[in-house]
């Protein structure tokens, strides 16, 4: 299937942006639906069975990739990363999850990045877009879908869609799908220079008050009510971080180091 998305890029920008716009529109819905679903079992068997099925379906996909993780050339390689992103994952669900249920980002995420990479033909330039996109998704519900029920745009699940994202590169690299672009000129025209558009852009918004950080008289706030202190308790049975906007830029920053020695270059 990837080999006919990169030899049919029409088709591909249909089915991606088909398949983004059924992840983003209907949030609201869906998550309506999978409560009143879920709701008799009481939130800690509800976060069981996502637990339950989640670590299935990881270890289903592993099982899958094991034989072919040890067959590549660069083996060590993906090893390490697939533990890195496993691990992250954990530590993201231990610490920014309210309920299980969010892990569904991981999978969304790296259904989008497996779709993203035939198009653009480059990891990281996949990895950065496929992130860019999942920012749109949160921005789509902070400052749209729900701005009255929200205090804070969500970087929480904006980490949570760049390790799906990364995710979904790693099978792809496992199965030994090439891009057709690479070298510095690309990555300069395809990440550098849309991010320092991307910057100019934000400081314009900062600059001419549109757009605030932290709460202010503005209309357009990213953090609307500050968190009283590291942990977040709702309700009091969950204890949960919310990464305000300047420590969740910052991670980032970190976890797109992080991946430059898998995704910068092709694995031999």
């Amino acid at each position: 299937m990837i080999q006919f998305l990169l030899n049919n890029k029409r088709i591909n920008i249909v089915i991606l942006l088909a398949y983004y716009l059924a992840v983003v529109l209907p949030h609201e819905q869906v998550g309506l639906a999978i409560s009143k679903l879920f709701r008799p079992l009481g939130r800690a068997n509800y976060n069981l069975v996502i637990l339950i099925g989640s670590l299935g379906l990881l270890i289903i996909v592993l099982g899958f990739l094991y034989r072919k993780i040890l067959a590549h050339t660069d083996s060590v390689m993906l090893f390490v990363y697939f533990g890195i992103t496993i691990g992250l994952m954990s530590i993201v669900n231990t610490i920014l999850f309210v309920v299980n249920i969010e892990s569904v980002h991981y999978l969304q995420y790296a259904v989008f990045a497996i779709l993203a990479f035939p198009l653009i033909g480059n990891y990281y330039a996949t990895l950065f877009w496929s992130t860019v996109a999942g920012a749109i998704d949160e921005a789509y519900q902070y400052f749209y879908l729900s701005p009255d029920r929200t205090d804070y745009y969500d970087f929480n699940d904006v980490i949570t869609n760049f390790l799906g994202v990364a995710f979904g590169l790693l099978i792809l690299k496992t199965i030994n799908i090439y891009g057709r672009n690479s070298g510095r000129k690309f990555l300069m025209k395809s990440i550098i220079y849309p991010l320092l558009v991307l910057i100019f852009f934000f400081t314009i918004l900062l600059t001419s008050n549109y757009l605030s950080i932290y709460p202010s008289t503005d209309t357009h706030n990213l953090v609307k009510i500050m968190p009283e202190g590291f942990w977040s308790t709702i309700p009091k049975s969950s204890e949960y971080h919310v990464v305000l906007p300047i420590e969740g830029l910052l991670i980032l920053i970190g976890l797109f180091a992080l991946y430059i020695p898998i995704f910068s270059k092709p694995i031999k």
